[in-house]
């Protein structure tokens, strides 16, 4: 028993003709008659009654017939199945994001993304490294792309880095610090009485933060909101006292229409974060899954030139995918 034979008796059954069957599925018709024959005989039920000028199906038959019909259709659904896995043309594909990439740039990655694979579907997970390590190891998600400066050493990774935004502190128009004067010199002191919002940070990076404002351990700095949703954080922001930490690419817009204020606060450096797209080290990812992790590595990394180019300040480290 083979598929073919299977197609041979529905096309049969369909036709009740041997000639016009036979040209159906490319056969002669006695080699068609010799397939029914072969499969009637192998499974010993009579499926067709034949006449010298006609054929019909037996009651038996009639139930042989329906099942090889869903035979038929289960593996055709398996075939295609396959070749979705192989070929990455259908299904779905998890991935992870930290707050400022996902805000940055995964919408231009999803939406070339959805150019060249529309039936694929995307389940995005948006939240800080160590979530998102958690994600990846329980294989809830195919791979992240995050801040990953605190992310020890694991052989069980692969780490691709991606490269890092400049960041600046924004506030409101008419926050106290920069209502009579939007540009001056705001004295890195001053923001310790205001409330400071931020994503989660790796410790590390809040570190050298606090240390590029030229603050010292005695001065209380720390995150009073953290939330990991910058769209809620800037929802937050008007007519509030509120100082949120953000990428300057992320803020373009808002400063334009002018909706938020960077503060002219002096810093020794503006880039603290290294990201990188992580994954399971060896694991064979569908291709559509594979070309997606592709795109956003490619757009991460050009828009940090990019954002390097127009705000970052000499002091900064070469961007990590440019280190030897």
């Amino acid at each position: 028993m083979n598929i073919k034979q299977l197609n041979h008796i529905v096309t049969l059954s369909e036709m009740l003709n041997f000639s016009k069957a036979a040209e159906r599925v490319h056969l002669s018709q006695s080699a068609l008659s010799k397939s029914v024959s072969s499969f009637e005989e192998e499974i010993g039920i009579l499926i067709f009654d034949r006449s010298k000028n006609t054929v019909a199906i037996t009651p038996t038959g009639a139930f042989v017939i329906e099942h090889a019909r869903h035979l038929i259709g289960s593996l055709t659904s398996f075939n295609k199945n396959i070749e979705y896995l192989k070929t990455g043309n259908q299904g779905t594909i998890k991935v992870g994001a930290g707050p400022f990439p996902a805000k940055c740039f995964l919408h231009h990655a999803i939406r070339q993304f959805r150019e060249h694979y529309p039936k694929i579907s995307i389940d995005i997970r948006i939240d800080n490294w160590r979530s998102l390590l958690g994600l990846l190891k329980e294989r809830e998600i195919d791979y992240f792309i995050a801040d990953i400066r605190s992310l020890d050493d694991d052989p069980e990774l692969d780490i691709h880095p991606i490269g890092g935004l400049t960041l600046a502190l924004f506030c409101d128009p008419s926050h106290p610090l920069v209502r009579d004067d939007p540009a001056r010199s705001i004295r890195p002191r001053e923001i310790l009485d205001y409330t400071f919002a931020s994503v989660s940070l790796p410790s590390l990076v809040f570190s050298e933060l606090k240390h590029s404002l030229s603050l010292n351990h005695n001065d209380t700095f720390s995150v009073d909101l953290k939330c990991d949703d910058m769209g809620l954080i800037t929802r937050l922001v008007p007519q509030s006292d509120i100082i949120f930490l953000s990428s300057h690419l992320m803020m373009e817009d808002a400063l334009r229409d002018g909706t938020v204020v960077r503060l002219n606060i002096p810093m020794t450096r503006n880039r603290f974060g290294e990201w990188a797209l992580v994954q399971i080290k060896g694991q064979k990812l569908v291709p559509a899954a594979e070309s997606f992790a592709h795109m956003m590595a490619d757009i991460v990394r050009a828009g940090s030139l990019v954002d390097h180019e127009k705000y970052g300040i000499k002091r900064n480290e070469p961007l990590n995918f440019q280190r030897k």
